[in-house]
C-alpha cells in the first residue's frame, strides 16, 4: 500500500526524433504558426503526441525535442496505488515503450532533462477519511487552495510549479480510471508535485541541472514528504474541536487559554487567510505554532480525534527492496537538514 514514486516527466534534446511509420495513425499532430522576434520571420512549428493512459510522448522542436511524461506505478501494475520505491524496472519499461513508438537516439531514461516528479504516499484512514478531507480543507499552505468535490480532496498550489494533494485514492481511481479498486477504500492518499520551473529541487540538491535519476532518489522523496507533512502540521495527531478546551486549560493559564480559544472559535467561520490577514504577523505565527504543537491547527473536523498523518520510518519503506540505500534519510548529504525544515522559505498559513 505504500508509494513514493508516481507521475515524472523528462526530455532528450538528441533528435531528430520521428513517430514510427506502423505506429503514425497513433499520433496526433497539432502545427501552430507564430511570429519569432528574434529572426524577424513568420514561423512554424508542429508537435507529434502519442498518448496511452500510462504514459505520453511528444515530439516537439522540429523533431529535436522528445518529451516523455509517465505514472511509473501504471507501467508495472495498471493503477497508481501499489508500491514504486525503486525506479529503476519502471525506467526500462518506459523505454522500451518509449522505442516502441520512437525513431531517434534514445538513451537510458534516467539521463533525460528532470521536468517533474511526484512524491507520494498512501495513508489508510478507513472511515475517518471523510472527516480528514474536511479538517485538511481549512489547512492553508502555499499561494492558493481549493476542495476538489470530484472525488473528495484538498489541492494546494504556487504559480512557480509546487503543488500538493490530498484525496480520496478509490474515488479518483474510479473517476479517471474507470475502474472499482477494493484495496484502495478508505486510503487518503497524499501527493507532492514539484516542476522544474519552481527550482525547487535544484536549491535543496545545489545543482542547476538534474536528471531523473537524480530526483527518483528514495532518500530525497521520502524527506520531501517529511518535510511538508511538518510544515503542514499533519505530523501530529489532530485533537476533536470539543476537546480544545480540556487541553488548552492544561496547557496555558485562564487568560491565554481563552484567547486561544476565542482564535479557534473564529476558524469556524472565518478561513485561515483571513485570521492571517485581521491579525499581527508575529501573533498570528505564535498563536499558530502554540496550537499546532497541540494539535489543534486545525482540530479535527469530526466529533473523534484523528490520529497524525506521520510517516513510517524510512527503513520500513525499504524493507521489500533487495538493495538498500547507504544513508538514512537524515544522513543524506543532499537532504542532511530533513528533520529540521524550519530554514525553508514557505511556511503553511
Amino acid at each position: 500500500m505504500k508509494s513514493m514514486f508516481d507521475t515524472i516527466a523528462g526530455k532528450f534534446e538528441k533528435g531528430p526524433y520521428l513517430p514510427k511509420d506502423e505506429s503514425r495513425n497513433s499520433w496526433e499532430t497539432r502545427t501552430r504558426e507564430y511570429y519569432d522576434t528574434k529572426l524577424g520571420s513568420q514561423q512554424t512549428s508542429t508537435v507529434h503526441t502519442f498518448n496511452r493512459p500510462e504514459a505520453r510522448v511528444a515530439i516537439c522542436g522540429d523533431g529535436g525535442i522528445l518529451r516523455v511524461e509517465a505514472s511509473l506505478p501504471k507501467l508495472l501494475y495498471g493503477n497508481n496505488l501499489a508500491t514504486v520505491c525503486d525506479a529503476e524496472l519502471p525506467l526500462k519499461r518506459l523505454h522500451e515503450f518509449v522505442s516502441d513508438y520512437v525513431n531517434g537516439e534514445i538513451p537510458e531514461l534516467g539521463g533525460m532533462d528532470y521536468l517533474r516528479v511526484d512524491y507520494a504516499h498512501n495513508f489508510r484512514v478507513g472511515q475517518s477519511l471523510a472527516d480528514y478531507v474536511s479538517t485538511l480543507g481549512q489547512l492553508s499552505f502555499l499561494q492558493h487552495r481549493r476542495i476538489t468535490d470530484g472525488y473528495g480532496g484538498v489541492e494546494w498550489w504556487s504559480n512557480n510549479g509546487r503543488r500538493a494533494r490530498a484525496y480520496n485514492k478509490y474515488n479518483e481511481i474510479l473517476a479517471n480510471d474507470k475502474k472499482k479498486v477494493p484495496e484502495a477504500l478508505g486510503v487518503l492518499r497524499f501527493e507532492i508535485q514539484l516542476r522544474k520551473k519552481s527550482q525547487y529541487l535544484e536549491r535543496r540538491l545545489r545543482k542547476k541541472k538534474l536528471t531523473l535519476q537524480d530526483v527518483l532518489r528514495l532518500e530525497i522523496g521520502y524527506c520531501n514528504l517529511v518535510e511538508v507533512l511538518d510544515k503542514m502540521s499533519l505530523s501530529t495527531e489532530f485533537v476533536a474541536r470539543d476537546a480544545a478546551r480540556s487541553v488548552l486549560d492544561a496547557n496555558f493559564g485562564f487568560q491565554k487559554a481563552t484567547r486561544l480559544l476565542g482564535f479557534l472559535r473564529r476558524l469556524e467561520t472565518e478561513t485561515m487567510e483571513d485570521l492571517k490577514r485581521a491579525i499581527a504577523r508575529s501573533s498570528y505565527y505564535k498563536d499558530k505554532g502554540e496550537l499546532s504543537r497541540l494539535g489543534l491547527w486545525p482540530p479535527s473536523a469530526g466529533p473523534n480525534t484523528l490520529p497524525a498523518l506521520a510517516m513510517p520510518p524510512l527503513e520500513e519503506l525499504l524493507s521489500e527492496q533487495i538493495v538498500l540505500m547507504p544513508n538514512a534519510a537524515s544522513e543524506s548529504p543532499d537532504f542532511g537538514d530533513c528533520r529540521d525544515s524550519s530554514a525553508l522559505p514557505e511556511k503553511a498559513a
